[in-house]
Order: structure tokens, then C-alpha cells, then sequence
């Protein structure tokens, strides 16, 4: 194998790691000795390539952002016309390549669940990753009215705490779920998505016009 790819190589397994560690322990809690031991590299190395255990928490949310954009999920959305988002069937089968991209990065998004809460300077790095998918949200051409200046403070609002929110609740703790209630993942995926569908996307793409008096 050649030097770069055995090089990229060692990047992933340090970077999978870590958000293992992370996920488990929170980002205070997890040591780089920890990180090393788990890659099955030394301390020393893991520093040659990051130089602090917030630049792997930050490469790491950079990177599920980055799948997130190019996800099929994503494409899918930017080429769907008006009239598939007010087709349910269109909207399930959308919702369930969003919920494919996030499970495959549980880990992550335990871990910026976990540091959401906590008033630090990773705090603001994530919020600021999240206006970044909310920005990309608004660019599709159903979004135009909700991107207008008088329109998107409330936008942003109704995406953080209706939208994204549910989401990756639902993918940090489906599993959970799944064994305390006895319910199988397919079952509570699709009920999940029913009840999504009913809250934040009947407001957003058929309500959203209707202005509460």
C-alpha cells in the first residue's frame, strides 16, 4: 500500500476512535491515551497529526456537515419540485435516506448532543455547523419564502427545535427505545416519520404561509 494511503488510512482509524471515546465518555471525559489505545497507535502520533482533541471533535462534525451535503438525501431534496413535497410517499421515502446518512454516524451525534448543552467554546462550533445545514436547508426552491430577511429568524427557529432536533433525537436514541418498549426499528422508523411528516413538515411546507394571529 502506498505511504499516503496507509497514511489516510491511520487518519480514519484515529478519527473513528476518537468519536468512539467521545460518544462514550464526552469530550472532557475522553483522553488521548484512550483515542491512542483504541486506534491501536501512539500518543505521539495522533499529535503529529491533530494538534489538540478539539480539532478531532471539530474535524469530526465537519465531516458528518460534509456527508449530510453530499448525501443522496441532499441531491434528492435540491431536484424535488413543489408538488413532491406534498407527497407523502415522496416525503417517506426522503425522510428515510436522511435517517440512513445520520444512523451511520451515531456516534458523532451523540457526542454533539451530549456538548450542546454545555455553555463552551464547542458549543459555539457546533450551533455554527448547524446555521451552516440550516443555510443549505433554505437554498432548495421550496425554501424561497423562508429565507426572505422578514421570514427567517422564524425559520431557523422552526428547523433547530422542529426540524433538526427530532431528528437526531430520534437517531441517539431509537435503539433505546427500541429495547425498553419492544419495538422493532422498522415500526418505530415509520412512526417516527408519520409523526414528523405531521408536525414539522405540515407546518413548514403546507402551513407555513398561515401567519398565527
Amino acid at each position: 500500500m502506498a505511504p499516503e494511503a496507509v497514511e489516510q488510512k491511520t487518519k480514519e482509524r484515529i478519527l473513528s476512535a476518537a468519536a468512539a471515546e467521545f460518544a462514550s465518555k464526552g469530550f472532557d471525559g475522553a483522553r488521548v491515551d484512550d483515542i491512542a489505545k483504541r486506534a491501536g497507535v501512539n500518543k505521539a502520533l495522533i499529535y503529529y497529526y491533530y494538534k489538540s482533541k478539539e480539532e478531532l471533535l471539530e474535524i469530526l462534525f465537519k465531516s458528518i456537515t460534509e456527508e449530510i451535503f453530499s448525501s443522496e438525501a441532499m441531491r434528492v431534496m435540491k431536484a424535488m419540485s413543489g408538488a413532491d413535497f406534498r407527497d407523502k410517499k415522496a416525503l417517506f421515502s426522503l425522510m428515510n435516506l436522511f435517517l440512513d446518512t445520520l444512523e451511520a454516524r451515531q456516534d458523532v451525534i451523540r457526542l454533539a448532543l451530549m456538548e450542546l448543552a454545555k455553555r463552551t467554546p464547542i458549543n459555539t462550533m457546533i450551533f455554527s455547523i448547524f446555521e451552516e445545514i440550516m443555510e443549505q436547508m433554505f437554498s432548495i426552491p421550496i425554501a424561497e419564502d423562508m429565507r426572505k430577511p422578514e421570514n427567517k429568524s422564524r425559520s431557523m427557529i422552526t428547523e433547530f427545535f422542529t426540524g433538526i432536533l427530532p431528528m437526531l433525537d430520534y437517531v441517539a436514541y431509537h435503539e433505546i427505545w427500541m429495547e425498553r418498549f419492544g419495538i422493532d426499528e422498522a415500526s418505530l422508523r415509520a412512526s417516527f416519520i408519520e409523526s414528523f411528516l405531521g408536525t414539522h413538515f405540515a407546518y413548514t411546507i403546507h402551513g407555513y404561509h398561515d401567519e398565527v394571529e
